[in-house]
């Protein structure tokens, strides 16, 4: 007897595999799993399908792109949604970085004098684990439930982790609590490469809603007068504690000056989109739930770099026969880097009153 067609689909093409068939993989309620070729060195079996290549059941299982969690990951978080792309076949990947290219008239050419050089992104892992009682996966609905709602719930804290690791950490790199140099810490810290002297691109506002007004101006013009800003690639991403700040903006006679539209129309400042994130706040080190003072950001999008090695993925498994507990557990994880490739690129403002 063969597998069932629904059940090689989804063991043969793992990238159509959703989250709700995790445990169907993980279970004895397949038609027939095929012969066991050999085990791995946890133990588990390896299958022949149908006559077909052998495959390993109960391995990483990459969450499909529409589904609840990946679409729910890419609404919180601003990098996953807006950062730059890079592929990465191996744990660190360089990205050239160029200076421009002096461009000159004449019939006489000239070596272009522009420093050239390039920054190194590194993937780090963002996991979480949870073990749940197989009693409380008695049957299959049960179980569809749990792991969807355990699976939003790390698509949510995810989001906020990852992008307060690319924007609000304030420590140095050290690849566990501060997996990547920040964008905030890339705008307060000198880089002679890139001709950036620390706090350039950085400013303050102590909260006065009549200041408020001049300093968003402000951030925009450290970006605006530079060679990296473009209209058609700019972004602001803010904590939402800044929609406050913003209904707040009044002018000299106390009128407001953002007015919100009912059209649904996208948020917008001074005509730019608006990308809200939790993770936006500064932190000492990565957190899920950062506590420190509201960030806004602009930005030139294609200088975010998101490097992407795996993931979302999870893991599924039934309590074996050498543990404690009859407890399931399931892993979830993202293989991610992160940079800011050029400071000049980008402007941050900070509210400290």
């Amino acid at each position: 007897m063969g597998i069932d067609t629904d059940h090689r689909e989804r063991l043969e093409s793992p990238m159509r595999t959703t989250l709700a068939d995790v445990w169907a993989e993980a279970d004895n309620d397949l038609p027939n799993r095929g012969t066991i070729l050999g085990f791995r060195s946890s133990g588990e079996p390896i299958y022949s399908l149908g006559g077909a290549a052998a495959a390993v059941i109960d391995d990483w299982i990459p969450i499909e792109y529409d589904s609840n969690v990946v679409q729910r990951v890419r609404m919180d978080s601003a990098i996953e949604r807006y950062g730059q792309r890079y592929v990465m076949r191996s744990k660190t990947r360089s990205i050239p970085r160029s200076a421009g290219i002096t461009v000159a008239s004449g019939s006489t050419y000239s070596d272009d004098t522009s420093t050239n050089d390039e920054v190194t992104i590194t993937a780090r892992r963002f996991h979480s684990r949870f073990k749940v009682d197989e009693d409380d996966l008695a049957d299959a609905n049960s179980r569809m439930d749990v792991l969807s709602t355990k699976g939003e719930d790390w698509a949510i804290s995810y989001a906020d982790t990852f992008d307060n690791a690319c924007l609000g950490a304030t420590g140095a790199e050290n690849g566990t609590t501060i997996p990547f140099t920040s964008a905030y810490r890339t705008l307060r810290s000198n880089d002679s490469d890139a001709s950036y002297v620390a706090d350039a691109n950085y400013l303050t506002w102590d909260g006065t809603p009549s200041g408020l007004y001049g300093k968003l101006s402000g951030v925009f013009k450290l970006v605006e007068t530079g060679k990296y800003w473009s209209l058609a690639d700019s972004l602001v991403i803010a904590h939402p504690g800044w929609r406050d700040a913003l209904r707040m903006t009044v002018d000299d006679q106390g009128r407001p000056i953002f007015i919100a539209t009912t059209d649904g129309t996208p948020d917008t400042l001074f005509n730019v989109p608006i990308a809200w994130s939790r993770g936006c706040r500064a932190s000492t080190v990565m957190s899920g739930d950062p506590t420190g003072r509201d960030l806004l950001y602009f930005t030139n999008r294609r200088f975010l770099a998101r490097g992407d090695r795996s993931g979302p993925e999870s893991l599924f498994q039934n309590a074996r026969p050498q543990d404690d507990t009859d407890d399931a557990a399931i892993k979830f994880r993202a293989r991610r880097a992160f940079k800011l490739t050029h400071p000049k690129a980008a402007a941050v403002l900070e509210r400290v009153g």
